[in-house]
């Protein structure tokens, strides 16, 4: 897989494992299905993967933090944010 190789590389030569923050809001079946394909797909490439899981009861304000805190997190290269 070109893309798992393209991993691979940038483990070896920044010594460095991507990381991707998976933000899930709510308990909708279709939104859990589509990031467990994900964090699936993440973690058979060999991206590290770090799940927050929120209720769709929180405000944008508290989502936005949220995120600003992945932002700040080294470990974290990528966010993705599946909202209800």
């Amino acid at each position: 897989n070109e893309l798992k190789q393209e991993i691979q590389g940038l483990q070896k030569n920044y010594e460095t494992v991507p990381g991707l923050a998976v933000v899930l809001v709510g308990n909708r079946v279709d939104s859990s299905t589509y990031v467990r394909m994900k964090k699936k797909v993440a973690k058979e490439i060999g991206i590290h993967s770090i799940d927050v899981t929120l209720e769709d009861t929180i405000s944008e304000e508290d989502l936005i933090a949220e995120v600003e805190k992945l932002n700040a997190d080294p470990k974290v290269h990528g966010i993705l944010v599946q909202l209800p």
